[in-house]
């Protein structure tokens, strides 16, 4: 493959480095540059285009949004707990590298969009 049949930009999404490997065909892969564990530096994809691969970051990376019932559930069994900065956080399975994480949430009542 020569250098005119391939295209990596480098961009910020969700706060975090990405480069996107865009095929002469419009087929795009993504990776995180400098992420911690170092598998979310693999490229994800193949995807329909460089469009379909920043949204499928962004959507892995917004924030879990959770009902009143699923707070309160999470506080009993220890999902859900303070930081010691004093913020509540959510133990979660990061969606892009498969690792365990804290993440901060939207707590939003049944039936609201």
């Amino acid at each position: 493959m020569s250098q005119m049949d391939k295209a990596i930009i480098s961009k910020v999404l969700c706060g975090v480095n990405v480069e996107i490997f865009t095929y002469p065909n419009g087929e795009a892969l993504l990776r995180t540059v400098d992420s911690y564990p170092v598998n979310g530096n693999d490229w994800h994809g193949p995807y329909k285009d460089a469009t379909c691969a920043e949204a499928d970051f962004v959507d892995r990376n917004a924030p879990p949004v959770i009902t009143p019932k699923d707070l309160q559930r999470g506080r009993l069994n220890g999902t859900i707990a303070h930081t010691l900065e004093g913020v509540e956080m959510m133990l979660t399975m990061d969606r892009w590298t498969g690792g365990s994480c804290l993440t901060s949430f939207i707590v939003r009542p049944e039936g609201q969009a």
